[in-house]
């Protein structure tokens, strides 16, 4: 079963770029701007006035030969083109536990240059699932577990670019008819413009793969569930992605659901996903590097409840959330930044009546606290000299309005 689900996740992950968070597209660009560790080909893509022709050279760290022009030789550091012609690109796969980076400067016959980055993600035992995104949790293998990422097309506004982007991720329990968490990233291309709510509550249509069967879903478009009594807690919130209609109808499929106590989903932890919205950059021309990185999700012992169709769910007794973000407009990727550039916070709570008014300075924890409680490990593509220190932060003060 587990290679099933690897072969349709490689559909969605090999060979595609990670940097899509927004921004605005350059004279010269990466097809992919960072790869798994398997990835062996990428491509330069060039534009820019009719009959110009450029000139290409690849940068790497002393002693490295993994990137070049020619597949037959990896000393084949530069070449050249027409303007609108694509550029292969050659790598090797990377077998050793660092980031790897070529710089590339792209010089056009008009004078001009561009300079870009590829990165290459460590060895990975895992690479069909691994992305350079901030949010990413670690992989944990488990028969129950599918691990899925819902796609969308965002449209552009005045200050951010529209496209093809990665909605949320989940990790979904089968046997439970819930995701142990959801993660996604948080900024202006998903918020704006607002098109609202859709309240298109469904199954997961499996319009994209991997195929989440509807008899593991659970029955949420009849109403809430029962036994105990729980409405329809959203895990990556439908406020979060009001850029376009099927961006939000996303966020109402099963699997994003997750039944929680109705005081405390309308209390606590409504105020909570109000105020991380406020944290995030939600109108700026600042898109990349503030994006604010979010994984909500759930914690079980045992209890169940019931959909409306009578098929059993697991009933969370905690809900968290966990949060990563730099602390300026660094031009940085997550894993060079060092512990003092990041801030990370998480919070949990009980899903019960009497987190209806709880505080969140009384939820609030360090990420490391609920990575001991839940069993899975957190931002994966820190650096693993900085993460700790990260990921033991509990310092209030970088998130306003906590108290």
């Amino acid at each position: 079963m587990l290679s099933i689900l690897l072969s349709a996740m490689l559909v969605l992950f090999t060979g595609c770029g990670d940097d899509d968070d927004g921004g605005v597209n350059s004279l010269a660009q990466l097809e992919a701007k960072t790869v798994n560790c398997i990835t062996t080909t990428d491509r330069l893509l060039t534009q820019g006035p009719k009959g110009q022709s450029f000139q290409a050279k690849i940068v790497l760290a002393a002693d490295e030969e993994w990137c070049s022009f020619d597949p037959t030789s990896q000393l084949a550091t530069t070449a050249g083109g027409a303007v609108g012609e694509a550029l292969p690109l050659y790598l090797q796969e990377n077998r050793t536990d660092e980031y790897r980076s070529a710089e590339i400067t792209v010089t056009y016959s008009g004078g001009y240059s561009v300079t870009l980055r590829l990165w290459q993600m460590p060895d990975s035992a895992t690479p069909e699932y691994d992305r350079a995104w901030g949010e990413l949790p670690e992989y944990r293998e488990d028969a129950n577990y599918i691990y899925k990422t819902y796609n969308t097309t965002l449209i552009s506004t005045k200050y951010n670019e529209g496209g093809y982007r990665r909605n949320f991720t989940v990790c979904f329990d089968r046997d439970l008819r819930v995701a142990h968490w959801v993660a996604y990233p948080l900024h202006g291309c998903y918020t704006q413009p607002n098109v609202g709510r859709t309240d298109d509550w469904a199954y997961d249509p499996n319009t994209q793969p991997p195929a989440i069967a509807s008899r593991e879903q659970s029955s949420i478009v009849k109403g809430a569930f029962s036994n105990p009594s729980g409405v329809r807690g959203h895990q990556c919130p439908s406020a979060d992605r009001y850029n376009t209609t099927a961006t939000n109808a996303m966020t109402f499929y099963a699997t994003n659901i997750m039944p929680q106590n109705w005081d405390f989903n309308g209390g606590s932890w409504g105020k909570l996903e109000i105020k991380i919205r406020e944290w995030a950059p939600l109108v700026s021309t600042r898109i990349r590097y503030d994006t604010l990185f979010v994984v909500t999700g759930t914690h079980f012992d045992g209890t169940l409840s019931t959909d409306r169709d009578g098929k059993k769910v697991g009933y969370p007794d905690k809900c968290w959330k966990v949060l990563l973000q730099q602390k300026s407009n660094q031009n940085k990727q997550i894993w060079e930044c060092e512990d003092d550039e990041l801030k990370a916070i998480g919070f949990i709570f009980p899903n019960s009546a009497a987190a209806k008014d709880m505080k969140l300075s009384a939820a609030a924890c360090s990420v490391k606290d609920i990575e001991d409680q839940t069993g899975f490990k957190f931002f994966q593509n820190l650096d693993p000299a900085v993460a700790d220190a990260v990921k033991s932060q509990k310092k209030i003060s970088d998130w306003p309005g906590i108290y």
